[in-house]
């Protein structure tokens, strides 16, 4: 009996050899598929536009990136190389969106096979609104207070307004920007410096630098002390005249540093009455001077003036 040649052999009962071929390379699949090794990481979400249109609500920052392949093909991947994003420059009119995030591979997590790249979440959904762009005052952010016995006097802010851009119903909320908390602990003099922006709204962004020049001024705290009954003088009367009846008592209020005006002693005479002008008897009504208190400001004088009646000097 002649022995079957290999040709026949190889093709007795061929569907059941070609279900053995397929269960095998099944098998194979699923082994290799069992073997391989999972790698989690999250990256940043950014956003492509065209600068017509911006997202108008909340979306997520960052993705879960999962990378599915051989352990020691995924481990020496480095996580700058995987990026995701998402494009929103194919839009234009307002309303809400899906759109799927997209990753990208570079540098070392090319030419790696098997590999898996997952993304969670897949899309997101966003409300897009026309950008707009405008000036906002910024408003520095003071915290802590000076040494006793000083204050805050003023202060300046270069620039004074920055240039914001955002959807359209975000910015017409915003009227101001602030800084990050300038402190004033401790302080006794002015002083300066610069302080960072604080972008309170992740939609909206600056243009140009996040950062501001201050110049703060610290200055001893003014108080004002009521000085009373204070008599009132009166000089260059002329020879032949005198002042009839009584003067009031004068008050006086002054303003200066705590410390200086508590150990103030005010001069004998600080309130005075001019009468050089007076030359016959009768009634004046005349001001009231004060005499120069050293550094303190003069706040308020009672009386203003005085009337006085003059006659002649007996004997």
């Amino acid at each position: 009996m002649k022995a079957p040649s290999l040709v026949e052999r190889a093709i007795t009962d061929w569907p059941a050899k070609i279900v053995c071929l397929v269960l095998a390379l099944l098998l194979f699949l699923f082994y290799r598929m069992s073997t391989l090794d999972q790698r989690y990481f999250s990256v940043p979400l950014s956003v492509e536009a065209n600068g017509n249109f911006a997202p108008a609500s909340t979306y997520p920052k960052m993705v879960k990136i999962r990378l599915r392949g051989e352990t020691d093909s995924i481990y020496p991947i480095l996580e700058s190389d995987i990026t995701a994003s998402i494009d929103l420059s194919r839009f234009d009119a307002e309303g809400e969106v899906r759109i799927p995030v997209r990753a990208h591979l570079s540098g070392t997590a090319l030419g790696i096979d098997p590999l898996e790249v997952t993304v969670d979440p897949a899309e997101v959904k966003i409300r897009l609104e026309r950008r707009l762009t405008k000036k906002v005052p910024v408003n520095p952010d003071f915290g802590g207070f000076p040494e006793t016995g000083f204050e805050l006097t003023g202060y300046t802010v270069k620039p004074s307004t920055v240039e914001i851009s955002g959807p359209r119903s975000v910015l017409a909320k915003l009227a101001a920007v602030s800084t990050e908390t300038i402190d004033l602990s401790g302080r006794s003099g002015n002083f300066s410096g610069t302080a960072l922006l604080l972008n309170g709204n992740p939609l909206v962004d600056f243009a140009g630098n996040e950062r501001v020049e201050y110049d703060v001024g610290v200055e001893p705290t003014t108080y004002v002390r009521a000085f009373t009954d204070i008599p009132i003088l009166l000089t260059g009367l002329p020879a032949g005249l005198e002042a009839t009846g009584s003067l009031p008592a004068g008050t006086l209020r002054l303003r200066g540093t705590n410390s200086e005006l508590s150990a103030y002693v005010l001069p004998f005479d600080i309130l005075s009455v001019d009468c050089s002008n007076v030359s016959a008897p009768g009634i004046y009504s005349l001001p009231v001077q004060v005499a120069r208190p050293g550094s303190f400001d003069v706040v308020e004088t009672t009386p203003a003036e005085v009337q006085i009646q003059f006659g002649r000097r007996e004997g």
